[in-house]
């Protein structure tokens, strides 16, 4: 097992940036220069430590080359040492690093902003609220009526890719979900790897975190629980 290298750092979080898009940094553990490739966008940045900034969180492909002779940087020159994925979630900055063995290891993921708990004894589908102290958030759970509308907008698409988007959007708008919601997306769902993919994509916007493990038994595989708490792992 790769032990987690804790890395320190100062995050200066820009007030009128967007706090749901992510930044992605990755070095290689010896510092030397690499050429790396996000999907199809190559990172051209100076410095051992490449950057990618406003990033949707998602998973994508990640190329990482080094050069052959240091700091040679003629393309003909570079050997291809990784070649996999990276998941990024949403609203952090997320640094990783190519080890030794040219694996990729997170080291640090430092949220731009934490989801506001719901107080049971507060209405959480109401922006403002007097009896809670005035505005809870800028932001707030889909009522019922709200969700229940979602619920049947998703259900009546033919096409699982289209609901993957639609579920997304929502998410991305309100900002506040709660486990059962997350749950009752999911489970419109008919393929494992959508709604793994769509439960990672939730987390960092769910508001009771501490009642995800409810969603393993949704999945019909083990192989996607022990991907979503191995991702819960990563990303608490």
């Amino acid at each position: 097992m790769i032990s987690t290298l804790v890395i320190a750092c100062i995050l200066s979080v820009n007030a009128n940036a967007d706090h749901r898009l992510s930044d992605l940094h990755i070095r290689k553990f010896d510092n030397a220069p690499v050429l790396v490739q996000l999907d199809n966008q190559f990172v051209d940045n100076p410095g051992p430590v490449k950057t990618i900034n406003n990033l949707e969180a998602g998973r994508y492909r990640l190329k990482i080359w080094t050069f052959q002779h240091p700091y040679h940087y003629n393309p003909g020159y570079k050997r291809l040492l990784y070649n996999g994925f990276i998941d990024v979630p949403a609203g952090a900055e997320v640094r990783a690093m190519l080890t030794r063995n040219n694996t990729i290891r997170i080291n640090q993921v430092i949220p731009n902003f934490a989801p506001i708990p719901v107080d049971p004894t507060c209405n959480p589908y109401a922006p403002f609220n007097p009896t809670c102290g005035g505005y809870q958030s800028q932001h707030h759970l889909m009522s019922p009526a709200e969700f229940n509308a979602l619920l049947n907008t998703i259900d009546n698409q033919s096409f699982e890719s289209t609901k993957m988007v639609i579920a997304k959007q929502a998410i991305r708008d309100h900002e506040m979900m709660t486990t059962a919601q997350v749950a009752d997306l999911i489970n419109l769902l008919s393929f494992d790897s959508n709604k793994l993919e769509l439960a990672k994509f939730a987390y960092q916007y769910t508001v009771d975190r501490h009642n995800y493990f409810q969603l393993f038994n949704h999945f019909s595989f083990d192989s996607s629980v022990r991907a979503l708490s191995d991702y819960m792992d990563r990303f608490s």
